[in-house]
């Protein structure tokens, strides 16, 4: 009895082809879909055999035949086309119910042009094929296939030749030995590199080092492990067919790429293969450990609405006049708003864009690990994420890490400079302020009372001329840019103490960091002397001054915890010090609520008039310690924020948020004093806040920071896809880039400056055109110049009565020139000849030489003189060492200098 068929009415049936005579015998599941010319009342349905024996007789034939789809469907048999010789392993024969005539790939290409050849588009399914992961042990001796880049080949003598196959960032040696069956090796050495290829071959060990002859048999030749069990294979080849184009352009092979060919290293690239494995990974790891603490990932909207939380906006136009969206700087409102809704456990990867300067731990979108929980403060959000991150540690690295170590935000500033502290290594800053106070008392006037001192000390054999070389390493603008110790008055100073006290030397260094010490000489001698019973000044140390305000200190970091930091980095690449190993997580506590910033440097903030803004953003709650300073003293109140931070890089942070409506209202209104048209933004989240919202708290991690960390990569362009370079484009695609006038119109918009697509001057109108035209005319006649070189292309102009004016050249130079003066013409106002024949040049932008990500060769082809040996057929070749090892190419380094710093994540 014929299998009954299953009809789906959104899909169509695909006349097939089989891969030989025996056509209408093989199931129609086997047989991969061809392009035809078919009857017309075979489109839209495809048949389906049901091998279920459900519902059928016992014994019956499960496979569908092709005889039997035209018998129930009603249409002829289209006639089947065979090849006797296919022109590569698996092709399925043409299929044609019209005509039998067989055409070649030249006949085809010529007469359909652009549709290329009769190579399948679609190209046949064959699961014999093996990728190079999946090669084991048990393989050895067995004919495998293997689908892959060329990546390059080389002969050995006339009998043998040696080639490499390239996939997945893994490499395997393939062999091409005449005494093994294959009638041309050199043959290969035509395929140029990069071309896709199958190769079909029996699968071996390579031979050890000294063996003359490969056996199928025996022990590898390197220990096998996971990792690198392919660099111990081989492939005799029977069979290789060339599967797709050949680049347009030689590929070499072991090149560094530049960013717009971010795929080829993508393709070449071991290490930035592992990183978006281990991204991979990773994600899996927190999408199943908060599954199983009970969380929901919920996507949250990409197009938002421009509210003044902290960093600057991408903004996308509507047709709407003057409305647009705004990308999310983090969904913080929107996981606020989920809590309000019951959603008390949320979690997402969520994409987040910042418009801000770019380094090496930034990008303009960007992902984080972004949670949320409902009833509970800080704490439980802490230990939430500490339990997460040991166990990412523990499964990828294998790593137990112990509890993490909190510590206050103050006490990270006056120990270490810094709200990220690195605390693997000392340099402890200690404060001696009350030892200037105690004996000077022109310090305590409030000029000079309101400095704070500190001092570092550490031991080191480092000369003094190497130090000021060092030093100054620190403060050139090209590489520390520490410009804390520039200057005749720095911030910090730094000086070494040898075998004694040079107290000149200590006199003159630290005039330099108080100078009103230059007129009370003996409150000086006592302060030295004060400083070295109290230790402050050893031998054989390095000493680092450094003085802030005490106040308050604005930033993330003080002039001397820089000092620090780049200190401790010059001292392990001179090799003064060890280099720093281990992981050490800590948490940074209760930040200052407020941040003062200073108008002149345009930073967005929250757009308020008081002053400051909030040191992460406006959400966090303050705690209740520090509550009633609010209006007294808001820069002294704390808030409850927490970051997480590991070896001086800040990983994430987060804050128990504001749940109470008016007190949202009375931050944002009063001590903020965000305008009122900026105050309606906020309305939902007040809104939402009035209707009962329970306590709540968050934080969000940097993913893409994350992951350089484990991977060990200085910066988080190494570990995304499709990065953009330190301008802010994306060099595979071009973007960002120009639009056309005609799109600007339709949303309303109109560019202050008018470039547009395909332009680099300011667009004039006619008007403006035609006058300057004449202008230069009159210019070049005045000057006495006959010939004007023109760098625009000639435009034709038309007036307003369709006739065609004569055609002007304009110098792309005086554009802007010629617009300034039409307006100053409209203003009256008289402009001296001498001016208005005045050039001005644009300086030529730069292009960015975006930095190239780390390419990776394996070992491919075995040393030459013991193949030729093995072959033991052909005249010898000389074979030069020019093929992939083990080493890794390195390309030039992404990591920036003093890039180390990172801006505060609003989760």
């Amino acid at each position: 009895m014929a299998t009954p068929l299953r009809a789906c009415v959104r899909c169509q049936i695909d006349v097939l082809q089989a891969t030989s005579k025996r056509r209408s015998s093989q199931s129609i599941a086997n047989v991969r879909r061809q392009y035809a010319r078919i009857p017309s009342q075979w489109v839209s349905r495809r048949a389906y055999s049901d091998n279920a024996p459900n519902g059928h007789e016992a014994g019956a034939d499960p496979r569908i035949t092709l005889d039997q789809i035209t018998e129930q469907l009603g249409v002829p048999k289209p006639r089947i086309v065979t090849q006797t010789q296919p022109r590569y392993a698996g092709e399925i024969t043409g299929l044609d119910h019209e005509t039998e005539l067989e055409l070649t790939d030249e006949e085809f290409r010529r007469l359909h042009p652009g549709l290329g050849s009769l190579t399948p588009w679609s190209f046949p399914l064959d699961d014999s094929c093996k990728t190079i992961d999946a090669l084991s042990d048990n393989n050895i001796g067995e004919t495998v296939k293997v689908r892959g880049w060329l990546y390059q080949s080389k002969p050995g003598n006339t009998a043998i030749a040696f080639a490499t196959i390239l996939q997945g960032g893994k490499f395997i040696q393939v062999i091409f030995d005449k005494n093994a069956g294959f009638e041309n090796p050199h043959k290969i050495l035509a395929v140029r590199a990069h071309t896709p290829v199958e190769i079909e071959g029996t699968l071996q060990y390579k031979p050890k080092k000294g063996s003359k002859f490969a056996t199928n048999t025996g022990e590898p030749s390197v220990p096998e492990d996971v990792e690198n069990f392919h660099r111990t294979l081989e492939i005799i080849v029977s069979r290789y067919e060339v599967i797709g184009d050949p680049p347009k352009e030689p590929i070499i092979a072991g090149t560094a790429h530049t960013g717009d060919k971010r795929y080829i290293s993508m393709r070449t690239s071991t290490d930035l293969l592992k990183a978006l494995h281990l991204r991979n990974k990773v994600s899996q790891i927190c999408r199943k450990h908060l599954d199983e603490e009970g969380f929901l990932e919920v996507e949250t909207p990409l197009l938002f609405k421009s509210t003044p939380e902290g960093a600057r906006e991408f903004l996308v136009p509507t047709r709407a006049p003057g409305h647009m969206y705004a990308l999310p700087q983090s969904p913080q409102q929107y996981k606020q708003i989920l809590m309000a809704g019951g959603i008390l456990k949320y979690f997402q990867l969520a994409k987040c864009f910042r418009d801000e300067d770019l380094r090496a731990d930034r990008q303009p979108e960007f992902t984080q690990l972004d949670l949320e929980m409902g009833f509970v403060d800080g704490t439980t959000v802490q230990k939430t994420i500490e339990r997460l991150l040991k166990r990412i540690w523990y499964e990828v690295l294998g790593v137990k890490l112990p509890a993490f170590r909190v510590m206050s935000y103050n006490f990270a500033i006056s120990n270490y400079g810094s709200d990220k502290p690195d605390t693997r290594y000392g340099m402890i800053i200690r404060p001696f302020e009350r030892v200037v106070e105690q004996h000077s008392p022109l310090s305590r006037t409030p000029v000079y009372g309101e400095w704070k001192y500190e001092i570092i000390t550490h031991p080191c054999n480092i000369s003094n001329s190497r130090l000021g070389l060092l030093a100054s390493q620190i403060a050139s603008p090209t590489d520390g840019d520490l410009a804390a110790l520039r200057g005749p008055n720095p911030d910090c100073i730094m000086f070494k103490i040898g075998e004694q006290l040079d107290y000149p030397a200590i006199r003159k260094q630290l005039t330099r960091i108080a100078p009103h010490l230059k007129s009370e000489p003996l409150d000086l001698e006592r302060i030295i002397g004060a400083m070295a019973s109290k230790n402050l000044l050893p031998t054989n140390n390095i000493i680092v001054i450094g003085r802030r305000k005490k106040e308050f200190n604005p930033g993330g970091s003080t002039s001397i915890g820089e000092v620090r930091k780049q200190l401790c980095q010059k001292l392990i690449k001179l090799g003064f010090m060890e280099k720093l190993v281990g992981w050490k997580f800590l948490w940074v506590t209760h930040f200052p609520l407020f941040t003062p910033i200073n108008p002149s440097e345009n930073e967005p903030g929250q757009s308020g008039t008081a002053g400051y803004k909030s040191t992460h953003h406006p959400f966090t709650a303050p705690t209740i310690s520090t509550r009633d300073s609010l209006f007294t003293l808001p820069w002294k109140t704390l808030g409850h924020h927490y970051d997480v931070v590991l070896n001086g890089v800040e990983l994430g942070g987060g804050s128990t948020r504001i749940h109470d409506a008016e007190l949202q209202r009375t931050i944002l209104e009063d001590i903020l004093k965000v305008p009122s048209e900026k105050m309606k933004t906020f309305k939902h989240l007040l809104d939402m806040l009035e209707t009962g919202c329970p306590p709540h708290a968050g934080l969000a991690i940097g993913f893409d920071r994350l992951i350089a960390i484990l991977a060990g990569r200085d910066s988080i362009r190494d570990v995304i896809a499709f990065p953009k370079n330190n301008r802010g484009q994306d060099l595979v695609v071009g973007s960002p880039g120009l639009v056309t006038k005609k799109q600007l119109d339709e949303y309303g918009i109109m560019l202050q400056d008018n470039v547009l697509e395909g332009q680099e001057e300011p667009v004039l109108s006619v008007e403006d055109e035609v006058a300057g035209n004449e202008l230069l005319v009159e210019d070049s006649e005045v000057e006495g110049v006959k010939d004007v070189e023109v760098a625009a292309a000639e435009t034709s102009v038309e007036d307003s009565t369709g006739a065609d004016t004569a055609t002007k050249t304009v110098v792309p130079g005086k554009l802007n020139m010629l617009l300034s003066e039409k307006k100053e013409a409209e203003e009256e106002v008289k402009v001296p000849a001498e001016e208005e024949g005045a050039e001005t040049e644009d300086s030529p932008l730069v292009e960015d030489v975006p930095p190239t990500p780390e390419t990776t060769v394996e070992e491919s082809v075995e040393s030459s003189t013991e193949r030729l040996e093995a072959s033991g057929a052909g005249e010898r070749i000389e074979v030069k060492e020019g093929v992939p090892t083990e080493e890794e190419i390195k390309e030039p380094s992404l990591n920036e200098a003093n890039a180390t710093e990172s801006d505060k994540k609003s989760e």
